[in-house]
């Protein structure tokens, strides 16, 4: 099957219910349709949620294997979906804040882990997860993309894997997680104001000035002045490579 009639066949799919999400939130949420078609082909779990852990998408493959369909669990974070719960541990996993988020303001690869994830019968099942932060899925928003499988062939997880982060990259994505870096001092950027973080959380969870505006009672000059100055301090290029700073230097608390 070509790509093409792969995403002519997801887009049709129940499993398209991200594209509904962020396409009333204006042109500028721009979502590459061909890589959330590739994770939505995928023959292993697939699931993505936002920097403060809302899932936004769910493959066919999850379905299949925790039981919860798409309409179960998009929009809700995803440590109240499934309760991960790490060998030996009391609480969930990702209660406290993003593990894959802590690895990347420690400027290290997110970790694979063997976790039981709650399933839609109550019921926990094994399974190894392998997370990654995303870029250019969501415009000017970090993603982060979650692999997991519970077959027992180690070797089949790993080539499942690899396939999709070259999908992803062929795509256009980049997998921000594999190029980690070192975390940068706190003398490195000058200190935000309050309502500059504030607007930096909400790019960091893909809106835009116009919405920014709305949601703060602030014209989109001063949103765009304020956007342009937190890039400044934070000496960024971009407003996500201002998003990727503010999560390594620890300022960006959204994933809670």
């Amino acid at each position: 099957m070509s790509q093409a009639q792969t995403e002519a066949d997801w887009k049709s799919s129940a499993h398209n219910t991200i594209l509904d999400r962020f396409s009333s939130l204006g042109p500028t949420h721009a979502i590459a349709g061909g890589l959330l078609a590739s994770l939505a082909a995928a023959s292993i779990g697939a699931y993505v949620v936002t920097v403060d852990q809302t899932i936004v998408f769910w493959n066919a493959a999850a379905e299949r294997i925790l039981g919860f369909v798409p309409q179960e669990v998009l929009g809700r974070r995803c440590h109240e979906v499934l309760q991960g719960m790490a060998p030996g541990g009391l609480t969930a996993h990702c209660i406290e804040g993003c593990p894959s988020i802590r690895y990347l303001r420690a400027g290290l690869v997110p970790a694979a882990a063997r976790l039981q994830l709650l399933s839609s019968s109550g019921e926990r099942k094994w399974v190894s997860v392998s997370p990654m932060v995303v870029t250019g899925i969501l415009k000017d928003a970090p993603l982060l993309v979650h692999l997991f499988d519970d077959a027992s062939e180690a070797e089949h997880f790993s080539t499942a894997k690899e396939s999709v982060s070259d999908a992803l990259v062929a795509g256009g994505a980049e997998i921000l997680s594999h190029h980690p870096a070192d975390p940068p001092s706190q003398s490195e950027a000058q200190s935000l104001t309050r309502r500059e973080l504030e607007i930096l959380r909400l790019v960091a969870l893909g809106k835009d000035a116009p919405s920014i505006a709305a949601k703060l009672g602030i014209s989109r000059h001063t949103v765009r002045n304020h956007i342009r100055n937190l890039r400044h301090k934070l000496n960024a290029t971009t407003k996500l490579d201002a998003v990727v700073q503010g999560i390594r230097l620890g300022i960006l608390q959204i994933d809670r």
